[in-house]
């Protein structure tokens, strides 16, 4: 593997395995922390869910009890005069004050009783007559205004047979029952409560009523109360068969129909309405089901609220702690890229000082044994250099140091080849015989210069 590709793995490995821990520990509390907030934010959800179903029955529950109060103070009021003057004798004739009279004058005087001053301005009371064939019809009818209801008119078999059940079901304690009962085609918001009979079943019912509008405005209040845009909510009364009828709903007429399939789903219609509030379990995630009960009118409430609510809520926290984990990872690639760059430069740097290490060994090879290479770094790459030099500063003595050696033995090797040369000349027997020969020649040199005359 080249040495730049060593230098490049080794500069990112470290930083790459460190920021990869750091990467994942951080990654990691990031997640547990965004689930942490995510069970804090579902359970304040819950909280304030349950708070706010909470004050919406309580309120409810409030302003119905207002309401009943004041029916029940006008019944009790009204049934008390009627009882001491009206009855019904075995034969199911009409008495006032004990005396039978004509039925249209008896309608008369029950009327001018029923003309007090109710406490609603949009109460009406009547007066209910069991014939004998089982048919109730009014006998007479007011409103607090004053304005005469419809005489003999024939209360419908559903609210006729809702009617008696009240009835029978009354007793001494209570007397009077609150309920939804629907006149003709209206729902009104009534009590009942039967008027004494002598001992025989009841077939005389007084019933003082508010239209159901002041309920639904009261319902539509309370729904407000809920802080979701997201939510159904309706509201529903238990008629006299034991099957539910819609008094209100919203946000859209519908919502009785999907609210009452919802509550059917999860458990049915509950045998008792309790005033209380609690949760009912759906097999979908999407949506949470609360269901409130009201017995003083025997009223159940249903509110489904969308788990959109709380994913819309946990979006910003999830967009954050998105963001910050893309935040790493591009702070991350960014470091591994930087550390990559810097580790090539370093590289680079290093090849290129190695370089001229190589090109100094190369001219120290050549015979420039002085070269000396210059490096101001004091790190291991400036060590180097620096025992270069000395390496090419000690092979540059060596080389002189041998030269002047070589010189000393090229002398000597002279001066032995010349005394070995002069040797061999003396030792060979012609320059013997010349050196006789060359030494008697100056003898007789010497003698002629003895014999001879001076000159003249």
């Amino acid at each position: 593997m080249r040495l730049s590709v060593r230098l490049l793995v080794l500069g990112v490995t470290g930083p790459l395995v460190g920021l990869g821990l750091f990467l994942g520990l951080s990654t990691a509390s990031i997640m547990d922390l965004a689930r942490v907030a995510k069970v804090d934010l579902g359970r304040l959800f819950d909280e304030v869910n349950f708070n706010n179903m909470r004050t919406a029955s309580e309120f409810v529950t409030l302003a119905t009890d207002r309401l009943a109060k004041g029916l029940e103070r006008d019944v009790n009021t009204l049934s008390t005069e009627l009882q001491q003057s009206l009855s019904v004798d075995a034969k199911g004739t009409l008495l006032w004050k004990g005396t039978a009279l004509p039925k249209a004058e008896i309608a008369e005087r029950v009327t001018q009783v029923l003309w007090k001053p109710l406490r609603s301005p949009e109460e009406s009371t009547s007066v209910f007559l069991k014939g004998s064939d089982g048919t109730w019809r009014r006998l007479a009818g007011i409103t607090s205004e004053g304005k005469a209801l419809p005489r003999g008119w024939t209360v419908p078999k559903p609210a006729a047979k809702n009617l008696e059940g009240l009835i029978n079901e009354a007793n001494q304690t209570n007397p009077g029952i609150n309920t939804m009962m629907k006149w003709g085609d209206a729902w009104q918001m009534s009590r009942v409560q039967a008027l004494s009979n002598q001992g025989a079943p009841p077939r005389l019912a007084l019933g003082v009523s508010l239209p159901s509008d002041a309920g639904s405005i009261i319902l539509q209040t309370s729904s407000q109360l809920l802080p979701y845009r997201e939510h159904r909510v309706a509201f529903f009364a238990r008629s006299a068969n034991g099957g539910l009828f819609c008094n209100y709903a919203t946000p859209t007429p519908q919502t009785c129909e999907v609210l009452k399939t919802v509550l059917m789903q999860s458990g049915g219609i509950p045998k008792e309405f309790k005033n209380e509030v609690i949760e009912r379990k759906l097999n979908s995630k999407e949506s949470r089901v609360f269901v409130a009960g009201f017995p003083l009118w025997n009223w159940l409430a249903v509110v489904q609220i969308s788990n959109g609510e709380l994913e819309n809520a946990w979006a910003p926290l999830r967009k954050e702690a998105t963001e910050l984990i893309a935040f790493l990872l591009i702070g991350t690639g960014l470091l591994i890229a930087g550390c990559a760059i810097a580790a090539w430069k370093i590289g680079e740097g290093i090849k290129k000082e190695l370089r001229k290490l190589a090109d100094g060994a190369n001219a120290i090879a050549g015979g420039d044994s002085r070269l000396k290479l210059a490096y101001s770094g004091d790190d291991a790459l400036g060590r180097l250099v620096e025992a270069f030099n000395q390496m090419a500063e000690a092979v540059g003595d060596r080389e002189d140091r041998f030269k002047e050696r070589v010189q000393t033995l090229e002398i000597n090797i002279n001066e032995r080849e010349l005394h070995g040369q002069v040797r061999s000349i003396t030792d060979d027997p012609h320059f013997n015989e010349l050196s006789s020969r060359a030494k008697a020649m100056r003898t007789r040199r010497q003698a002629r210069g003895i014999n001879s005359p001076p000159a003249a």
